[in-house]
């Protein structure tokens, strides 16, 4: 496929979606858990505001890990970074091809 992702990336990327998952995961269970533990505000209140953390957090759940294919691992990828889940560890493991189009995604996105 002319444009897609190198298959070391793909495959690379499959081996450590469970641990990407999970780390979002765990951060999205430590902030439901804080919205839990503020006592200066309604359990109403507390409802509400955990009810719309999770309807984000599923939002960006979604954005970098629903539909996930080679031909989108790209904006995957984009997404995990933006949003803090992707390490330099993890983007040292990648293709200079993949790295170096993140890296100018992430100029465009600056501008």
């Amino acid at each position: 496929m002319a444009g897609s992702t190198p298959e070391c990336d793909w495959k690379y990327m499959r081996t450590i979606h469970d641990e990407l998952l999970g780390c979002l995961c765990k951060r999205i269970n430590r902030q439901s858990a804080a919205i839990l533990e503020q006592e200066d505000c309604s359990q109403h209140e507390q409802y509400l505001t955990l009810y719309r953390h999770i309807q984000d957090s599923d939002q960006i759940i979604a954005e970098c890990f629903n539909d996930l294919k080679r031909s989108n691992l790209i904006m995957k990828l984009v997404a995990l970074q933006q949003h803090g889940i992707l390490t330099p560890e993890h983007l040292g493991m990648l293709s200079t091809e993949t790295e170096q189009k993140l890296i100018a995604l992430k100029e465009l996105q600056e501008k």
